[in-house]
């Protein structure tokens, strides 16, 4: 079988795009993500494709990374790797902030229980 016949879309075609008109592909052509992430499938259509391509917020979706016409697709992973971990690790901090506040709660209210419980 062969593969499917796909377009890439130019930085000037990405601005005129962004002002809202997709008159540069043709309504037979689907669009889809480098990396797979969206495709507009078999049957596009013009009528939605600037809210599927401009509007939808893709920022949570696994291999997003804002667009920059010189970066290439590895240092786009690169970077969104690397934001993803530092994501995760301020979670585990904020826990970890979290459970010392506990402790620190719990040795206070300690302390004054035992100096109380000198005086009975």
């Amino acid at each position: 079988m062969g593969a499917p016949f796909t377009n890439a879309v130019s930085a000037t075609e990405r601005k005129v795009l962004q002002t809202g008109k997709t008159d540069f592909v043709e309504s037979y052509y689907g669009l889809k993500c480098h990396m797979g992430v969206w495709d507009e499938g078999l049957n596009p259509g013009k009528e939605d494709r600037l809210e599927r391509l401009n509007n939808t917020d893709r920022k949570d979706n696994c291999f997003f990374f804002p667009y920059d016409p010189s970066m290439m697709f590895a240092a786009a992973i690169e970077l969104q790797k690397r934001a993803q971990e530092n994501h995760q690790l301020k979670n585990s901090n904020m826990y970890t902030r979290i459970g010392l506040w506990i402790a620190a709660g719990a040795l206070f209210l300690n302390a004054v229980v035992n100096y109380f419980s000198k005086f009975k």
